[in-house]
């Protein structure tokens, strides 16, 4: 069967969708692992199998037309829905499953297709607006990496951190609302599910644009005073994704013990830093389960733009003076998540904190795999897919030649999706062919494509 494996931000997704398909390998499948839109491009000849991932819908709920899904459809392939941002809620337990509504629109899918959440909470949300669809609590696998098992997959990254770093403290921004990577106009439009005409709509979002601004202000403020502070430590500043990195590099420019890096995917840098600092980021839930020390640097509370559940990992600090002091005292460091009266709304929220989301996700795999009834698959051949990859750098030549609004999106775009590395990629599943005991067969094509077998 072919089984994609979409792919928008590398940092975020690369390592996990790796070990999923190294676990999925050598049982007859051919799985591609790819960005994308260059995985929608080759469906002309690649038809039949199973679609797991996110990137089926492109606008906000309301107005999504599902043009993908349906493509997908045309062409034989069933869903597995597994979204990226399952559990991590702007504002109260009130308004969580309005921005599950806004995220996607339950009704496109059919009995043929699953969808796979993060918990319990979500579960049961979705199954209240779907019918005879298969909803699964899975989980997230990327966290499961985060766990001891899977410690070894990161060594070599690991060493060359520390030896470039030695002891640091990482910081993670997380304000693409007031820093986005294309501008600020972009958060101010309908893409980005901004309505004007909404006046509850545009004044939430102005809301939160403010807040994230002030928010941000204070953590470029706190990490140059723990700069000083702390002259020999170094502070790795690691920007969102979707921020402007250029932003951070221009503030801190100059400072020797604050370096601003985006280089790879988080997990290493969370496994070997000495603390992560944050505000409302996914990264604490990964420090969380590394078993490292989580402080929520947090000047200003409000309910409405808070991110409940990565800011009830670890310690929150309410000024600059509280997390020096955490960092002062940072090997007697003591966060129980046990002892927490909100521990089962934390894990209603999250399947990873008690169980295996691989074991669970491959379950719903399988299960999709055996009922399937579709019989008729076709794969593109070498040449379609290189005339397809030339034709995609074509493209994007003349559009930056022309267009300085396409030239910014594509420098956005490149900042999430910079191109697979062929060492990286060929090196982690030599890797996992000896921590699983299997024989993968892996097909780099292009920086876009690696097909898996």
């Amino acid at each position: 069967m072919n089984i994609l494996l979409p792919i928008e931000t590398i940092n975020r997704e690369i390592d996990f969708k790796i070990v999923l398909a190294a676990q999925l390998a050598a049982a007859g499948h051919k799985i591609y692992i790819g960005q994308h839109d260059f995985l929608m491009s080759l469906l002309p000849e690649l038809k039949g199998g199973l679609y797991i991932g996110k990137n089926i819908f492109h606008k906000r709920a309301s107005v999504e037309d599902g043009s993908i899904y349906h493509l997908l459809k045309k062409h034989n392939f069933n869903i597995i829905y597994l979204h990226e941002e399952g559990a991590v809620y702007l504002g109260e337990e009130k308004d969580w499953k309005q921005v599950l509504n806004n995220q996607y629109n339950a009704s496109f899918f059919d009995k043929e297709d699953a969808i796979c959440v993060w918990g319990d909470f979500q579960k049961a949300h979705d199954v209240s607006r779907t019918q005879d669809i298969l909803v699964t609590a899975t989980g997230h696998p990327r966290f499961d990496l985060y766990k001891p098992e899977w410690n070894a997959y990161f060594d070599q990254e690991l060493t060359n951190i520390k030896s470039s770093y030695n002891d640091y403290i990482l910081i993670n921004g997380n304000y693409g609302v007031y820093n986005h990577g294309i501008g600020v106009h972009y958060i101010f439009s309908d893409k980005a599910s901004y309505q004007v005409d909404d006046v509850e709509n545009r004044m939430r979002r102005v809301a939160f644009y403010t807040y994230s601004g002030i928010q941000c202000m204070y953590m470029i403020r706190l990490t140059h005073t723990l700069a000083i502070k702390f002259p020999q430590k170094n502070f790795i500043y690691r920007p969102h994704p979707s921020e402007n990195h250029s932003y951070y590099k221009h503030i801190f420019n100059g400072v020797k013990n604050i370096h601003v890096v985006h280089d790879g995917p988080v997990a290493p840098w969370i496994i070997g830093a000495e603390a992560v600092i944050h505000d409302g980021c996914t990264t604490a839930i990964e420090a969380f389960i590394a078993g490292k020390p989580v402080i929520n640097f947090k000047p200003f509370y409000d309910a409405d733009a808070d991110i409940w559940l990565p800011n009830q990992m670890g310690i929150r600090a309410k000024s600059i003076e509280e997390v020096e002091e955490l960092l002062i005292d940072n090997a007697n460091y003591k966060f129980d998540l046990n002892g927490l009266a909100s521990k089962k709304r934390i894990t209603d929220l999250f399947y990873n904190f008690e169980n295996d989301s691989y074991e669970a996700l491959i379950k719903v795999i399988d299960k999709k795999i055996s009922e399937s009834r579709i019989s008729n698959f076709t794969t593109p051949s070498r040449s379609f897919i290189k005339n397809k990859y030339l034709k995609l750098r074509i493209r994007k030549k003349v559009a930056l030649l022309v267009s300085q609004k396409k030239k910014k999106q594509y420098q956005y775009h490149s900042t999430k999706f910079y191109g697979f590395d062929r060492e990286y990629l060929e090196g982690k599943f030599q890797l996992l062919e000896n921590m699983l005991n299997k024989k993968i067969s892996v097909q780099y094509h292009n920086p876009f494509l690696v097909v898996v077998e």
